[in-house]
């Protein structure tokens, strides 16, 4: 199953996440224009929620296509401030320095450009050697201040019961998966769990239990009073 199928498609292993996730990327999408990098892209899977960027770029140190341009987190090759967005979507917890990755980020980015996080907080160990954190929100709020940037915004994916979902789907049906005959049941069983889940999240919320945040992170220079090109274009349609 490819991996926007995981969040949009109740049989996908994070489609209780995907319930929250997806809203809030269409939202900021809407918003977004100028050129965008996907950091760290894999496949790009969130792409269509961006549609009026002018450009698109792609940066991966394992390309999957001619498309994406080969480089690392630690070292963008892109020019300082030539960015107006960054997507670092489950990849910053996959280096054993983020803050090394959090300053690249800034310096590719323009003033008033924006960093979109997408982060687990709960998954268990995977890619060894390469899974090194389990990054909380006011973790990357100190890891943020040390690169120059501010959190902004840090948005819960559901909670206790889309914790639950995602260890249901990935560690119990992931085995019946593993097996041809029990994958229909496997199916049926993420189905039913995310169904399941998901009311329990509605009917009792608990957001501080997710296993997943959406961040949103912008240049210090924002907060501190220092104009910006995003700051001089509202001041100067809120004067007429």
């Amino acid at each position: 199953m490819r991996r926007l199928e995981k969040f949009n498609s109740v049989f996908g292993d994070n489609w209780v996440v995907g319930r929250y996730l997806l809203p809030e990327l269409t939202t900021l999408g809407r918003k977004q224009g100028g050129v965008l990098l996907d950091l760290a892209c894999g496949e790009s899977p969130f792409r269509g929620y961006f549609p009026g960027v002018e450009t698109y770029l792609r940066v991966d140190r394992n390309p999957q296509d001619d498309e994406v341009t080969p480089g690392d987190m630690l070292a963008i090759p892109l020019d300082n401030q030539s960015v107006d967005a960054v997507l670092l979507f489950q990849a910053i917890t996959d280096v054993p320095y983020p803050v090394e990755v959090l300053k690249e980020v800034r310096r590719v980015l323009r003033p008033g450009g924006r960093l979109l996080i997408f982060e687990s907080m709960a998954y268990p160990e995977h890619d060894a050697p390469y899974d090194y954190y389990r990054l909380m929100p006011e973790g990357l709020r100190v890891l943020a201040a040390d690169a120059g940037l501010h959190v902004h915004e840090c948005m819960h994916m559901g909670g206790l019961f889309t914790r639950f979902a995602l260890l249901w789907n990935t560690f119990v049906m992931g085995v019946l998966k593993a097996h041809v005959v029990l994958r229909p049941l496997a199916c049926l069983g993420v189905a039913s769990g995310n169904l399941i889940c998901y009311g329990l999240d509605r009917l009792a919320p608990h957001p501080r239990l997710a296993s997943d945040y959406l961040a949103i992170l912008g240049r210090d220079e924002e907060i501190k009073g220092i104009p910006t090109a995003f700051n001089k274009a509202n001041m100067q349609a809120a004067n007429g």
